[in-house]
């Protein structure tokens, strides 16, 4: 049995593996529908992802490697329907308040900071070098591009996808779903 199974071998998937190397993951396979164009990657693709239900006990643990938030949030669900509870992905060289609160199935980047009584929802992704600080929250499946600054009390609604250099000064609000394009300023 492998000890995790990335879904997706895309650069996010790439870059989740790297990060679960860190960690200590020693056994890592992926599902992918496509064919992965670097070829270290492709010896470990077990299968496809639309196949998710011959492959889903090979692991001990799975992520979702994908940065697409509607994929990311129907694999959740068809993991969770499968009985089974993605893994949250944190870099070593992250900073995690001990107050943050981070939901399932989430990772945390090189060099991402989460401040003080901060709420990740489920499925979330906080990118390389990007803060979310005090008393911010994070709604199910945002998707925080590279270097994405929140200042406190940042309430940034579900599925929402904040690109590369947005920033939001305190208690900026982003509505669910939204696309904030890169350099936004909020």
């Amino acid at each position: 049995m492998h000890n995790l199974m990335i879904l997706g071998a895309g650069g996010h998937g790439r870059t989740l593996c790297e990060m679960a190397r860190l960690l200590g993951y020693t056994d890592i396979v992926f599902l992918d529908d496509n064919a992965s164009p670097i070829h270290d990657t492709n010896k470990l693709i077990i299968g496809k992802i639309s196949e998710l239900q011959l492959h889903i006990k090979k692991a001990s643990h799975v992520a979702i490697g994908i940065g697409n938030n509607k994929l990311r949030e129907q694999l959740y669900q068809q993991i969770i329907s499968l009985g089974i509870h993605p893994v949250t992905l944190i870099h070593p060289f992250a900073f995690i308040s001990p107050s943050a609160t981070i939901a399932e199935g989430s990772v945390v980047l090189a060099g991402a900071v989460v401040g003080a009584n901060a709420r990740l929802g489920a499925g979330t992704i906080v990118n390389s070098h990007s803060t979310v600080d005090h008393d911010s929250t994070l709604g199910d499946f945002v998707h925080l591009g590279v270097g994405v600054h929140l200042a406190g009390g940042a309430v940034i609604g579900k599925s929402a996808f904040l690109q590369a250099g947005t920033v939001g000064g305190y208690n900026a609000i982003v509505h669910d779903y939204s696309v904030c394009p890169a350099g936004t300023i909020l």
